[in-house]
């Protein structure tokens, strides 16, 4: 009788992977639907599926003379605007192949990255100079001139909301009109200003607006709650709601219904209303990945948070290449490893577009590769083990994917099979070792139904 009949047959089964990374705990210790690695795969829109991510198109969208920084989308006008490095404004009518170049629109008055508003109208823009608005008339952009000096901006309670990151002020335009900054302290309808945090030693850091409130992140590691949802300004409030914030940058917070979400020195956070006293509380919820997100950290994060996706495309180290998808929905995080350095990534309706260097291209799940470059699919789940060693008898795996290929199943680094990324296949390996680490790769995208190893302990 051979050896392993003498020992009960057990099944390792991986499926339903919705728990995302975790490196919180030793490999083993992980939960079922939890994994140790998992590159280029993100949760599907419409499910809880994780699949291989799509590639970026191979055609050029946009192909410009100047690097881009940064891209905005109006949804009203379902139209593109594209900020170069060099301070270069374009608007760009992707839908319409009649008018599908970028238009120029003029130079940005400041050097920041620039944060766009639609209000009255009009798009504003804030890019660390003075305030300027696009009218959608096929004009260039127009500058106010008596303005304040802004690189944030949005619309708030019928009025512009504007402040200069590094200050401790912020502005209200006057209701109703953007382009209007004279204060009168006798009339509660013209342009209002605020300071933030009196006599503290920091300066505004990022500000994201709520419902009714907005949050203010000042480098000293204060969040403040701004109260302003009444016309007369004597009854806003300004209060601080918690401290011990380590700040990064003023992208490195954004809104996800009642909540704000932010990335600090200590990882990923939230800053939600409670019941408790305070009404306001901070909280981890990277616990499982925080080691990820804090090695190799820089003062210039980027957050972007793609909507209809539930998830937030996060840029924390210098290589514009290697980006985190945290899917607020689930509470999961994937890596992902772009074959060129990603300067922004904006999201449409139905569409997601990628800058790099000069060119604007599509993410889309109907291309395999990066404008040429393969991607490489890799998922790792977690380690089983035992008191003794472990034989494999059987890897059972059913892939699916619209595209024709094979996917490696790795055990260890001796047992390496082919299987399929569009069908099921079972085979028969008796493969023994001390652990159980199984990893999956592969150059096509698929998704995973299962993964089942016949197994007995010896």
């Amino acid at each position: 009788m051979r050896r392993s009949n003498k020992h009960q047959m057990r099944k390792l089964t991986f499926m339903g992977l919705t728990g995302g990374i975790n490196i919180s705990v030793p490999p083993e210790q992980i939960a079922e639907n939890e994994l140790q690695e998992c590159d280029n795969f993100i949760y599907k829109i419409d499910s809880k599926r994780l699949a291989g991510r799509g590639g970026l198109s191979p055609e050029l969208f946009v192909a410009l003379s100047y690097d881009i920084g940064t891209m905005h989308y109006d949804v009203g006008s379902n139209t593109v605007f594209i900020f170069c490095k060099n301070g270069r404004a374009y608007v760009w009518n992707w839908s319409n192949q009649q008018e599908g170049l970028p238009s120029y629109l003029g130079m940005l008055t400041g050097t920041a990255t620039p944060v766009c508003a639609k209000f009255k109208d009009r798009l504003w823009v804030a890019s660390g100079g003075k305030l300027q608005y696009y009218g959608f008339d096929g004009g260039q952009l127009t500058t106010i001139m008596d303005s304040p000096t802004c690189d944030i901006c949005f619309q708030r309670n019928a009025r512009l909301f504007v402040t200069m990151t590094g200050t401790d002020i912020a502005y209200y335009s006057s209701i109703g009109d953007g382009a209007t900054w004279e204060e009168d302290t006798n009339d509660a309808s013209s342009s209002q200003w605020v300071e933030v945090g009196y006599g503290d030693d920091g300066d505004i850091c990022a500000v994201v607006p709520m419902a009714t409130d907005i949050f203010i992140l000042k480098t000293q590691g204060t969040w403040y709650q701004f109260q302003s949802d009444s016309v007369d300004p004597q009854s806003w409030i300004i209060q601080p709601v918690a401290t011990g914030i380590d700040a990064i940058g003023k992208m490195c917070a954004t809104n996800i219904g009642n909540e704000v979400v932010y990335l600090s020195r200590r990882g990923l956070r939230s800053l939600a209303a409670t019941m408790d006293y305070g009404n306001v509380a901070t909280a981890d919820i990277g616990d499982k990945f925080q080691k990820l997100v804090t090695s190799g950290l820089i003062d210039t994060v980027q957050m972007i948070n793609l909507r209809r996706h539930k998830t937030i495309m996060i840029r924390h180290t210098m290589d514009k290449s290697y980006w985190l998808a945290y899917n607020y929905a689930l509470g999961s995080l994937t890596t992902i490893h772009f074959g060129m350095q990603v300067e922004s990534i904006v999201e449409l309706t139905d569409r997601v577009f990628v800058a790099s260097g000069r060119f604007v291209y599509e993410w889309s799940d109907a291309y395999t590769t990066d404008n040429g470059t393969p991607i490489a699919y890799r998922l790792k789940p977690r380690d089983i083990i035992s008191s003794d060693d472990i034989l494999v008898k059987n890897i059972d795996t059913k892939f699916t994917s619209e595209w024709d290929g094979t996917a490696t199943v790795s055990i260890g680094n001796r047992l390496h099979v082919d299987m399929p990324v569009d069908k099921r296949r079972k085979v028969h390996c008796n493969h023994s070792d001390e652990v159980v680490s199984l990893t999956v790769e592969s150059s096509v995208p698929f998704e995973v139904d299962h993964i089942i190893l016949d197994t007995v302990d010896l």
